[in-house]
């Protein structure tokens, strides 16, 4: 049968809509006008495959579309193919839209999009687990792609609504050696321009874009801006339009500011701890779970995020249609900490932490660090800024910790292949969290979330028992937003495209 959407179960489950931050359209002077965006980190790499921070996505978005959609709630939607057919568990077929160019000019067609998933798979990708299930792609005719499974997995469709379903020109990819880190050419609403690291990513509308009809201002400018208290300034003092991430102690006081509007919606997004399951201070799940029992959450939701999100149990938010059973609670006690640590012969263990160098994460690292001290444990935050940090710890795994978010991905398994897996990128024990690959297998054997949800809860099951990371918090996704623009929507990932939006 032909899917032109995935289950509308999904959205319905959410209830999650999330509602421009101002109404209506702009006029074409409106869309004349530069957006300037006030984002929170620099891009690890402006080519899709070779990135390794979830900070990126709102900057690749506008260049690279991708072959599937999704809307606000996560919930596939049409994309550069403009509909699929799934005619077993084990095949995907996409029909591509007709005409759509790269910026360079070259069509987008089959053999782009197979060129696309060769790449992807190949050597220097950071998102082969993402295709692991994928045994080939194979251009049917000009605009039609099947793509053959060696096992089925639920999850493809979203996947290619994310760095795997971004399509890169093939005639620039091949010109630039196979690395368009720094030389991007997609098929998304905007060209590339300029990129001064540490400082601005530039782009402007595309003139022959596919979806003429939407609307889109003339260029963005990524300015980079890591300290939250800076980019709630600049929103202040009329330098920026569009300010990523406020902070939650920013919050309250820019609700009252006058010129500014605040979209405030919940998302995946989990604060966490990442753990080395497989290094010498963090190697015993014992200890682990120690670490996780002195951890005082509902305290460090209130004074870190003030109230501002929910939580954390599991890799995936309560009230999402795969959250975790009740059965995966984080709970606090110190005393059986102590207890565990002992056991362990850990009783005075000391290990260094990656953190986020941002004023916001450190806040939350020092809090950390105080609760761990109660219970008998040394922890020294090293504060290192986005980019430097990720390639520290997940390339160079210079610590077992790292104190940063995950940004969540359009489908659960993606989150679970990724984080515990033993090709995901982001798990640097390299092994399987025990149990998880058989669950994973469960929840592909249908695309109905409602029969998917048995295997995510094994899964979220499996990486609480060996505590396999350290959830804190769900935070919400702060945005701040002058009163000229207009056609803001936000998503459950917390990463808009910008597509819609005006100046007004």
């Amino acid at each position: 049968m032909t899917f032109r959407s995935r289950a509308g179960a999904v959205a319905a489950a959410l209830l999650l809509s999330v509602v421009a931050a101002c109404g209506g359209g702009g006029s074409s002077d409106d869309a004349d006008r530069t957006l300037r965006v006030a984002a929170v980190s620099d891009a690890s790499s402006l080519d899709p495959i070779r990135g390794n921070a979830g900070t990126d996505h709102i900057l690749l978005y506008p260049i690279y579309d991708t072959l599937i959609s999704y809307t606000e709630g996560l919930e596939a939607e049409p994309g550069l193919a403009e509909s699929w057919e799934q005619p077993s568990p084990t095949e995907l077929v996409l029909k591509l839209r007709e005409g759509v160019t790269f910026h360079d000019g070259e069509p987008l067609n089959a053999e782009a999009v197979v060129y696309n998933f060769e790449r992807a798979v190949g050597e220097g990708s950071n998102i082969q687990a993402d295709l692991a299930a994928v045994e080939s792609a194979t251009a049917v005719d000009e605009y039609t792609v099947s793509y053959k499974l060696k096992y089925a997995d639920a999850s493809l469709l979203l996947v290619l609504a994310d760095r795997a379903g971004m399509m890169v020109s093939p005639k620039a990819a091949e010109a630039a050696g196979g690395d368009l880190s720094t030389k991007p050419v997609g098929a998304g609403g905007w060209e590339f321009v300029e990129w001064k690291r540490g400082a601005v990513i530039k782009v402007k509308r595309y003139a022959d874009y596919w979806d003429s009809e939407s609307d889109r201002v003339s260029a963005i400018d990524f300015n980079i801006i890591p300290d939250p208290k800076t980019r709630v300034t600049s929103l202040r003092s009329g330098q920026q339009d569009v300010v990523m991430d406020v902070s939650p102690s920013d919050a309250e006081s820019l609700e009252k500011a006058d010129g500014v509007e605040l979209s405030d919606t919940p998302r995946v997004n989990i604060n966490q701890v990442y753990v080395n399951t497989a290094s010498e201070e963090l190697g015993d799940p014992r200890v682990r779970k120690a670490l996780s029992l002195a951890i005082d959450r509902e305290a460090l939701l209130k004074s870190a995020y003030f109230g501002r999100g929910s939580v954390a149990h599991g890799a995936l938010p309560n009230d999402y249609w795969a959250e975790p059973p009740a059965s995966v609670k984080s709970e606090f006690d110190p005393d059986q900490a102590k207890k565990l640590l002992a056991d362990a012969g850990k009783s005075d263990l000391t290990f260094d932490m990656i953190a986020n160098a941002d004023s916001a994460t450190i806040r939350v690292a020092e809090i950390l660090k105080q609760q761990w001290a109660d219970v008998g444990v040394t922890m020294n935050i090293r504060p290192l800024e986005i980019v430097q940090g990720t390639s520290d710890y997940f390339n160079d795994r210079k610590t077992p910790a790292y104190l940063s978010q995950w940004t969540g991905r359009p489908d659960p398994a993606m989150t679970y292949r990724l984080l515990f897996s033993a090709d995901g990128y982001f798990n640097t024990s390299d092994k399987w969290t025990p149990g998880l690959e058989e669950a994973l297998k469960k929840s592909d054997a249908s695309t109905e979330p409602s029969e998917r949800k048995a295997g995510f809860d094994e899964a979220a099951e499996a990486v609480f028992k060996d505590t396999s990371f350290l959830p804190l918090v769900f935070g919400n996704s702060i945005v701040g937003l002058s009163d000229d623009v207009e056609g803001f929507a936000n998503n459950l990932l917390g990463k808009p495209k910008f597509k819609g939006v005006t100046l007004g």
